[in-house]
């Protein structure tokens, strides 16, 4: 055994004799040692005196490399022995220890590696855990894992040492073990609290800190100041700060993690000046930095917090707790009294946590569980952790290894996770490799991986970062962070042969940390050396898209998608910014004006992300462009799928359905598959509805489907006919006939084959009967009422049916030659079906006016008689039923009470009119008149009615010469069917033609003015009379006081009357009884007989009518003229006047009406005198009349005149009842005029 001696100055040494003993009275010894107290060079020599009788190695373990390596040559060199021989180091993928070695350095990690091979630990009879307060996922796992092995191993020794621990805890934990604690401090520290008064959310703590150090700066003459900062930015801007203030007597000097190596060195050199070194926490526990005095601690620290709910590595500023808030103060008592400055209240102090969370439950668990999977030490749940996982962070483990294809749904180690669990390496670089072997690019994605398992080699001094930018920018691949670091591989000197030197002055160029560039070297090889094998082909150089493959397969909870400029959306729904130091984010540029330009635009809409951490946002780091086909390639394992809109495609023959394929919410895929692979009985009903019955153009040959459709296609012709609804029966009875015998078809294809299996045992398979499709219904009895034609004369007229509500060709349509559409009556017309006469008559009844329909109670059975004994022959078919009604029931009706549009489409049959030489339609219409119309605009003249004219057309006639005209006269006869013409009388320069039309209506509108005419003509001496008469309404004769008096009445209210001449009063009351008297009624027939009664009548009745004219007129006066001498008139009163008297008011009131108007002035009195008793009673009544207002609009231009006097007779009914109305009035019925 070599010589112990242990260094006088260090506290340890004056405890050595408790802590052998203890060493060898205990299994576990607790050593709470701080800062200084010699605790990691001095234990190990202490275990070796302790037992040096005892065979096994004393293991030290050391969270970081660097600490490993220079204690274990401190030892060794305190030992006097070589090192590397009883003293010893091993790191991954370094091990420089012997068969000879007792004491052995190593990182926590390399024990963990042992574990897998020798889960026992038997080459070890000590154990020293060092450093333990830093609680490391590592150090935690050591702890949980050693708990049961000294169960197993009552030989093994423990010692667990740190520089502030919660030893009640690790004591508990290891069944009361002693605790032995070693002071630290060579010097005492003052703590001094001096809070912001802003507080620390302001960032106050910059301007704070600076203040501090310039009071410690004056306070004393000598000793350094270390201000412990949270961020590099803080750093910088606290050193900027300093730099200004304090001039270039004192040296400000920056520490934290991502420094150059010789810009770190620059710390542990002090020079002659006083120094401020500005560092994070790093300086906390490894690095001892000399010369400090002061410590100015901000009590804030960046520490990192893995989010196991959305996946993300955060790296939030927040306080530190009171175990490394005593580290800093620490370092200002090493080499004299020292002073801690703590920027907060010793109040705030108090309040923090005793010590640091541990990692373990603040971190990613997927490597924790990978190692305990393949060691097989049970379930993480149950594994005796000093501070156990919370449930959350074990979940988000178990999920990234699922990810990464390492555990099943089960979370059972994969085959891949047994690999991956060999492999040195966290599991997401691990499974990057795997896939790279995969896809032949291993040695790229060695090089890649080793490069992203150490810090970025990149450095960017603040003095000199334009010209690092530009330097790195070399190496920028534009799609791809990854691949960047690719080229600056291999772009160093080493990668082509060069020298150690060449790669110096390469890193110096280039603005890469020497350093870093060499771990990631020593980091490959020893990756090379784990995938010998497979490098021993040689292979191409790989593509960047097998590249980005192997990265996805390890990063898949690291994809998005692109939303905007330099904005994705991740898993989970977050959205994730570009990182500005990647090559993927895209900057603004500007032009030569300065003004911002167009984006360029090429960032991909999916990429790949190395990490994602939360800092001021949510930043996706280290990225590259990737095609989302590979997503769902590589993650087929995480893939959810959503099926929606299934659906037959006729291009493709068969049913398809949406699939949407989701990995953490995000769509990577959409595509259209057999709907028959996710529901086969609804991909085979569909396939049924959409190909077998819906469809008409499905290339199907087999035999049943056109036996079925023609069998179909029968049956639904005949329900089509009856207006049934059954045609939806049919459909579903095939659809039942299909869907119980085809099974799991869902293409033409499928049918084919499933088909050809059945039809050699059935000849008729699939052929369905006409019981099976119709149940056994007959329907011979119906078709009878529904006849395929319709005669006419000795033409047949096809009808053709539809049952299709809502839409223009509804219900029956008949097909008439062009030749006799204009010589259909609406009697022949709308009665041609018997099997729509019976709802015809009771719509037709039901929509009679309500004082009508009362007396025809009840309707349905009179419906039934309607359809059984009512004929309209070539009648109109409103004058015809009006009038079998009048007769049958003795009920008056007439065919104005019905109003318009009445009927419901498919009662009213529809006429197409074919051109008898292209059989093509040239009109169709429900409404005859519109038929008659079109015909009008049609050239269809004969030879017939050419012939015809001469022998029954006359001219200049002046008076009542030719005899008896007939109604009609058979132009011609078309297949049994006669042709009419209409005879009429035209007025023309006072003198009268006799003319032949095509149409009724055509003779019907001049034929009236003519009959005057020719009356006028007859009567000339019984006439002369008649103006000489009528002067007293002009004023000439009689009252002329009263003719003034009126004429000033009108002017009083301004009624256009008031303008009109005297003389015009006279020529309209002269015009309005000759209008009245001297017409036929009805027009026709137009006989010799009833044209002489109409002139003896008249004869007769004339003076009578104009005295009750010259009457009416009088009495309209009396009543306008008390009036207006009304001194209160409601509103409008006026207006109605006007209304009721305007300026033609002989010409433009028909006789029938105008005997009505004084009743109409008395409401209008009556109205005025109970507005003024009770207005808002008058409001109430108006606002009945005001829901017509505008009725014009809404009415029917035929019906205007019907009505306007209507509306009148309203008007008597609301404001004076107890008038009467001469004809039945109500809202309804007003209702029922209103379109």
């Amino acid at each position: 055994m070599p010589h112990i001696s242990y260094p006088a100055d260090l506290p340890i040494t004056a405890r050595r004799d408790e802590i052998v003993a203890a060493i060898r009275n205990h299994q576990v010894v607790i050593l709470a040692g701080e800062t200084g107290s010699g605790k990691t060079t001095q234990l190990p020599k202490m275990c070796l005196e302790a037992l040096y009788d005892v065979r096994g190695q004393i293991g030290c373990t050391q969270p970081r490399r660097v600490a490993a390596m220079s204690v274990s040559k401190r030892v060794a060199e305190e030992l006097n022995v070589p090192w590397g021989r009883e003293v010893g180091c091993k790191m991954r993928f370094s091990d420089d220890t012997s068969r000879d070695t007792r004491i052995k350095f190593m990182t926590d990690g390399i024990l963990l590696a042992e574990i897998q091979s020798d889960p026992m630990l038997r080459n070890y009879s000590v154990l020293i855990l060092d450093e333990a307060h830093e609680r490391s996922l590592n150090i935690d796992f050591l702890l949980g894992y050693l708990v049961g092995l000294l169960k197993k191993r009552p030989d093994l020794k423990l010692l667990v040492t740190s520089a502030t621990i919660d030893t009640e805890a690790f004591s508990a934990a290891f069944g009361g073990a002693p605790i032995i604690e070693v002071s630290g401090r060579m010097f005492p520290v003052d703590i001094r609290y001096a809070p912001l008064s802003g507080g620390e959310d302001d960032f106050g703590f910059i301007d704070g800190a600076a203040a501090a150090v310039e009071n410690a700066l004056i306070e004393t003459d000598d000793g350094d100041v270390l201000v412990f900062m949270p961020t590099e930015r803080d750093i910088r801007d606290t050193r900027d700060l300093l730099d200004g203030r304090l001039g270039s007597g004192f040296e400000v000097l920056a520490l934290f993690g991502r420094m150059a190596s010789a810009e770190q060195q620059r710390i542990f050199q002090p020079g002659r000046k006083r120094r401020v070194v500005i560092a994070t926490n790093v300086a906390e526990t490894s690095i001892t930095i000399p010369r400090i005095r002061y410590v100015v601690d901000t009590g804030l620290a960046r520490i990192s917090h893995y989010n196991s709910r959305t996946r993300t590595k955060r790296l939030p500023v927040e306080a530190v707790s009171q175990s490394s808030a005593n580290q800093r103060a620490g370092r200002a008592g090493r080499v004299q009294d020292g002073i801690c400055i703590r920027l907060y209240s010793q109040e705030d102090f108090e309040k923090r946590d005793r010590f640091t969370m541990p990692e373990i439950q603040r971190a990613n668990l997927a490597e924790v569980i990978l190692r305990m999977k393949a060691y097989k030490l049970g379930e993480i749940e149950e594994f005796p952790f000093i501070n156990p996982p919370v449930s959350s962070a074990i979940r988000a483990g178990y999920d990234l290894l699922h990810e990464l294809g390492s555990l099943n749904e089960t979370y059972e180690l994969t085959p891949l996770g047994r690999e991956l669990a060999r492999l040195p390496l966290d599991p997401t670089l691990g499974r990057m490799l795997l896939q790279a072997r995969i896809e032949k690019a291993l040695p790229e994605l060695l090089i890649i991986a080793a490069g992203l398992s150490i810090p970025d080699p990149r450095e960017r001094p603040e003095e000199k970062r334009e010209l690092a930018n530009a330097a790195h920018k070399a190496f920028a691949a534009p799609e791809s962070d990854f691949i960047t670091l690719l080229k600056i591989w291999n772009a160093t000197p080493e990668a082509s042969g060069g020298s150690r030197n060449a790669l110096r002055k390469f890193c110096k160029t280039n603005f890469l940390s020497f350093t870093r560039m060499q771990e990631w070297r020593d980091v490959w090889k020893q990756l090379c050396d784990s995938f010998s094998d497979d490098l021993r082909q040689p292979t191409p150089p790989a593509n960047d898209d097998a590249i980005h493959r192997s990265i996805l397969a390890a990063q898949l909870g690291h994809i998005a998608m692109k939303e905007e400029r330099n904005l994705y959306k991740a898993g989970g729904n977050r959205e994730v910014s570009v990182f500005p130091g990647s090559n993927l984010y895209e900057r603004r540029e500007k032009n030569g004006k300065g003004k911002p330009g167009q984006d360029k635009g090429r960032q991909p809409p999916w990429i790949v992300a190395g990490e994602i951490v939360q800092t001021s946002q949510l930043f996706a780091r280290t990225l590259a462009k990737i095609d989302p086909n590979w997503i769902a390639e590589l993650g087929a394992h995480l893939c959810q799928f959503k099926y929606s809109e299934p659906h037959w495609n006729l291009k493709a023959g068969r049913v398809l359905v949406t699939q949407r394929v989701l990995i953490h919410g995000l769509e990577v895929k959409r595509q259209h598959i057999d709907y028959l692979k996710v529901d086969a009985v609804g991909a085979t009903q569909m396939f049924i509805r959409a190909a077998l019955i819906d469809s008409q153009e499905v290339p199907i040959t087999l035999r049943f489907y056109a036996h079925n459709n023609k069998l179909r296609q029968k049956i639904e012709t005949m329900l089509t006919r009856v207006r049934s609804n059954r045609v939806y029966a049919i459909e579903e009875r095939l659809f039942s006939f299909y869907d119980a015998r085809i099974k799991n078809v869902s293409s033409i294809h499928d049918l084919n084959r499933f088909v050809k299996e059945h039809i050699d045992e059935q000849p008729n398979f699939l052929c369905a009967t006409e019981q099976e499709l119709t149940a056994g219904e007959e329907f011979e009895a119906d078709l009878q009422m529904f006849p395929d034609q319709v005669a006419l004369g000795n033409t047949a007229l096809p009808l053709t049916y539809n049952y299709q509500p809502g839409e223009e060709n509804d219900g029956v349509t008949v097909r008439v030659p062009a030749q006799l559409a204009g010589h259909l009556t609406s009697g022949q017309i709308q009665w041609m079906v018997p099997g729509i006469r019976e709802e015809l008559a009771n719509v037709m009844l039901r929509a009679l006016p309500k004082v009508i329909r009362r007396q025809l109670m009840p309707i349905d059975p009179k419906a039934r008689e309607i359809a059984a004994d009512f004929d309209p022959g070539r009648e109109a078919f409103l004058d015809a039923l009006a009038d079998f009604i009048t007769r049958r029931y003795r009920i008056q009706v007439r065919a104005e009470d019905w109003p318009p549009q009445s009927l419901p489409a498919h009662l009213q049959p529809r006429v197409e009119v074919l051109d008898p030489k292209k059989n093509t339609v040239i009109a169709a219409s429900r409404d005859l008149d519109t038929i008659r119309g079109s015909m009008q605009k049609q050239d269809l003249c004969s030879d017939a009615w050419d012939k015809l004219l001469p022998r029954v057309e006359r001219f200049a006639l002046k008076s009542w010469s030719f005899g008896d005209l007939p109604e009609t006269i058979v132009v011609e006869e078309l297949n049994g069917t006669p042709i009419l013409g209409y005879l009429g009388l035209v007025l023309r320069e006072n003198e009268i033609d006799v003319r032949l039309f095509r149409t009724s209506a055509e003779a019907a509108r001049p034929t009236p003015a003519a009959v005057r005419q020719l009356a006028e003509n007859t009567l000339s001496k019984d006439l002369v009379w008649l103006p000489k008469e009528l002067r007293s309404i002009g004023g000439a004769t009689a009252k002329p006081q009263q003719s003034v008096s009126f004429q000033a009445a009108l002017t009083q209210f301004n009624a256009p009357a008031a303008a009109a001449p005297v003389s015009n009063l006279a020529q309209q009351a002269h015009e309005h009884i000759l209008a009245y008297m001297l017409r036929l009624q009805p027009t026709f027939p137009l006989t010799e007989k009833r044209f002489f009664a109409l002139c003896e009548t008249v004869r007769r009745d004339l003076p009578a009518v104009t005295h009750r004219v010259k009457t009416l007129f009088m009495q309209i006066h009396d009543l306008r003229a008390k009036l207006l001498a009304q001194p209160k008139r409601y509103p409008g009163l006026e207006q109605d006047l006007a209304r009721l008297i305007p300026a033609d008011l002989l010409a433009s009131t028909p006789h029938e009406q105008l005997q009505h108007l004084p009743r109409y002035l008395k409401a209008i009195q009556i109205r005025n005198e109970r507005c003024i008793a009770s207005p808002a009673k008058d409001i109430d009544k108006y606002n009945l009349i005001a829901d017509f207002d505008g009725w014009q609009s809404h009415v029917p231009k035929s019906q205007h005149e019907t009505f306007r006097w209507m509306m009148e007779e309203y008007r008597v009914q609301v404001f004076a009842q107890e008038l009467g109305t001469a004809q039945p009035v109500s809202v309804k019925r007003l209702q029922a005029m209103w379109v």
